[in-house]
């Protein structure tokens, strides 16, 4: 059984890191568990623990690879695939938007899609010893406390936040639909080579990938949670232009087209259903 355990860091570090989250599990399956995952446009640090086979990774058309003991965990722009055995545990360190570029000053777009090695960035001299401390834990709370205490020392050299990023996300989030790049140029005032260059260091993708994805999310949630019955009023309530462009960056981004996706939903549910009602 695969268990997930989500910790909240210490008060100072909560407008910046997210999450401590913890998943894994100590019995080894007798065959890989493939798990599709929706683009993250989030960032942060990934450590993996247990003797068993690695967990494995695949981004879009690369080859199958193993995840590193510890890692930069990357925005990415694109479904992947985790491969799982058991036997694994897995810690993340999951920032808020452009919070982990002003911790660490690394240009995001150079880790998207990824798999960066703790060991192959500029803040490995702080970074294994940090993995060593967590791998001698046995409890998550006791990694947590390890992870409280470095990222509040890193606190206090983080960089502050840069303005039009700021401006940008504080957008984005007060719309109920994601505005277009263009509006974001109006409102920020910046050129557009400008802002290219600050999404792609602050949140590792161009705007332009940045809000499709993001108003991807805007429908998938509304439409797993079952607040539409209209293709078309759903894909026009979150900022697509039609219905057919709708089904294609869903299409994109899951695999499945929509109906394709409510019909696997609800199995999943019934199958919940059946077992709760001990039938």
């Amino acid at each position: 059984m695969i268990r997930q355990i989500s910790i909240l860091p210490a008060l100072p570090l909560r407008p910046y890191i997210r999450e401590y989250h913890w998943i894994g599990s100590d019995a080894l399956l007798n065959e890989w568990m493939d798990e599709d995952n929706l683009p993250f446009p989030s960032s942060g640090l990934c450590f993996q623990f247990g003797r068993a086979a690695p967990v494995m990774i695949t981004h879009g058309d690369t080859e199958r690879e193993a995840l590193p003991a510890g890692y930069v965990l990357p925005p990415s722009t694109e479904r992947f695939t985790v491969h799982f055995r058991g036997g694994q545990r897995m810690l993340a360190v999951i920032f808020h938007l452009a919070a982990f570029f002003e911790f660490f000053g690394w240009p995001l777009h150079e880790f998207s899609d990824r798999t960066v090695p703790l060991g192959d960035t500029d803040g490995r001299r702080e970074l294994l010893p940090l993995q060593a401390r967590l791998k001698a834990l046995p409890q998550l709370r006791q990694q947590a406390e390890v992870l409280d205490a470095y990222f509040l020392g890193r606190l206090k050299k983080k960089m502050a936040s840069n303005p039009t990023i700021r401006q940008s996300l504080d957008l984005i989030a007060g719309k109920r639909i994601s505005p277009g790049r263009q509006e974001l140029l109006r409102e920020t005032g910046v050129s557009s080579r400008h802002l290219r260059r600050l999404f792609n260091e602050h949140l590792g993708m161009p705007p332009r990938a940045f809000l499709r994805i993001l108003r991807f999310y805007r429908a998938y949630w509304a439409l797993a949670a079952g607040r539409y019955d209209n293709l078309t009023r759903l894909a026009l309530d979150t900022g697509y232009y039609d219905q057919a462009h709708f089904i294609h960056d869903f299409h994109h981004f899951t695999g499945l087209s929509p109906h394709q996706f409510l019909e696997r939903e609800f199995k999943i549910l019934d199958k919940v259903a059946w077992k709760s009602g001990g039938k």
